[in-house]
């Protein structure tokens, strides 16, 4: 099953996991950069060094997908990918988020950043 990275103290960005979530029905495993799941995850998926934190990520069996390529990936599989009854209860909190997005020059520069930044990662297994 595919994992979507996010920044789980950013309200836009959790907003966009929820939105994720609601439309593909618990499909997709919600894990925030700065859980402790999230951090261990990126440990074993990212090259030493690179934390990964400038966009969100799709992760499947093979690549983690950010930004963009990340985006089209998940769009993929939203359309393309077989139903299963198998469903993820995802939570969110926004009592977390501390970092304000929620003006519209805060959610235009986070749209913005997942359209202009792109990256792929082959996993190593």
């Amino acid at each position: 099953m595919p994992i979507l990275i996010y920044d789980n103290l950013c309200t836009s960005c959790t907003n966009y996991a929820k939105m994720v979530n609601y439309l593909i029905k618990g499909r997709i495993v919600m894990l925030g950069h700065y859980t402790a799941q999230g951090k261990e995850l990126k440990k074993k998926i990212f090259p030493e060094g690179y934390n990964g934190l400038e966009m969100s990520w799709f992760v499947n069996e093979r690549c983690a997908y950010g930004g963009r390529a990340g985006l089209i990936q998940l769009i993929k599989y939203v359309l393309f990918s077989k139903k299963t009854s198998a469903t993820i209860r995802n939570q969110f909190d926004l009592e977390l988020c501390t970092t304000d997005c929620k003006t519209v020059k805060g959610v235009f520069i986070r749209s913005c950043s997942i359209v202009s930044h792109s990256k792929k990662i082959a996993i190593q297994s």
